[in-house]
């Protein structure tokens, strides 16, 4: 099974601009609700996984295939979510041709800084509410947490809901 199989919608890997390396560009109009792609890779721990794997849960990882997914960037207002029941990538809005796609960290890591690699990064989505600095859910203030409820992956529903 190739990757292609598992993207739903016409896009490509493209250098955005400086500074921000390559991003995924719609190549066609996607509408509010299409499905984008399916997130394939094996799961595992934080060990057995790459740095660019996506935190499903506490020490539960969906490692990258490194093609495709691994092209998705940060957007603190994004473009595109998770559906967490089918792993698809699903438009929050239209999204035109030749618009970059993207999908909120946040939603899904709970802190980016592990033992042995600190994967924080400075935030260049040039949004109104950029945080400037993307740390993990965990670093955000709980009017934002509160915001992003409906994105949230079942493990940071989790710990949301238990006062995170």
């Amino acid at each position: 099974m190739t990757v292609q199989e598992h993207v739903f919608k016409k896009i490509h890997i493209q250098r955005i601009r400086p500074g921000k390396g390559t991003g995924l560009i719609a190549d066609e109009p996607i509408l509010h609700g299409e499905l984008v792609l399916h997130f394939e890779g094996k799961l595992g721990s934080d060990a057995e996984t790459n740095a660019e794997s996506m935190q499903i849960d506490e020490d539960r990882f969906l490692q990258s295939t490194i093609l495709v997914d691994d092209n998705l960037n940060h957007s603190c207002s994004p473009n595109c979510k998770i559906d967490w029941d089918t792993l698809d990538l699903v438009a929050l809005q239209d999204i035109a041709a030749g618009e970059e796609i993207t999908v909120n960290y946040c939603t899904f890591e709970h802190d980016l800084l592990y033992p042995d690699m600190d994967c924080r990064f400075k935030c260049v989505c040039g949004q109104s509410n950029c945080y400037g600095y993307v740390r993990g859910f965990h670093f955000l203030p709980r009017a934002e947490k509160e915001r992003l409820r409906p994105l949230l992956s079942p493990f940071l529903l989790k710990k949301l809901n238990a006062g995170c």
